[in-house]
């Protein structure tokens, strides 16, 4: 994840003045490689149960989730035509942020962070329909596959697909647990591979920034 991470973060910078909507992801890439290399490796030296640790990933992840929430969210409104759809994504953003805040307060620092993770990938979901529904309806002859924006919602989605699944089975993996979330690098992995092949693509004309 770290080595695809670098690779995208270069393309990121040699692409910056490309998509102006895309601005964002060096950020966003700094911030997952700055929390897999600290807080990660943090958690790996640090003897098991140790306080710290834990409050440290906890909030880590708290952050990370907001962030990216964040960032999948001002990637797709740009691409979104209608005054109505994209109010529908701002009015998303804000009762995200009010549940993501009731479940930190009620979470932190006894239980699990992971209601918020999962929140986060359910208030995703409606900025993607919202995409594919534009897609489907909104009449554009160039072609998906040349679509900057098609890569990176796909890449969000899969991203959130995988992560879903992955966090509903958080509590039947007993002795894998470990070894299952480990498969969180080959989610990223994959995203930042979508990223490379949004960058690839022309500007979309119509991208409201």
């Amino acid at each position: 994840m770290i080595v695809t991470g670098l690779i995208t973060f270069i393309f990121s910078l040699k692409f910056y003045k490309r998509h102006r909507a895309f601005r964002i992801i060096p950020y966003y890439i700094s911030f997952c490689l700055a929390q897999a290399m600290v807080v990660d490796f943090y958690l790996y030296v640090s003897p098991r149960g140790d306080r710290l640790a834990m409050a440290l990933e906890k909030i880590g992840t708290a952050a990370f989730t907001i962030f990216e929430f964040c960032v999948f969210s001002l990637l797709i409104l740009p691409y979104i035509a209608g005054a109505g759809r994209r109010l529908a994504i701002k009015l998303n953003v804000v009762l995200f942020f009010i549940g993501e805040i009731l479940l930190y307060l009620r979470t932190f620092p006894r239980d699990s962070v992971y209601p918020m993770a999962l929140l986060e990938l359910i208030a995703l979901m409606p900025p993607c329909l919202i995409y594919f529904y534009e897609l489907f309806t909104i009449m554009n002859p160039k072609a998906l596959k040349d679509r900057a924006s098609f890569w990176i919602v796909i890449g969000i989605v899969y991203l959130g697909a995988c992560s879903f699944t992955l966090l509903l089975s958080y509590e039947y993996m007993g002795r894998f647990v470990d070894g299952a979330f480990a498969l969180g690098n080959l989610f990223y992995s994959i995203l930042f591979v979508l990223f490379i092949r949004a960058y690839k693509c022309s500007p979309e004309e119509g991208v409201v920034v």
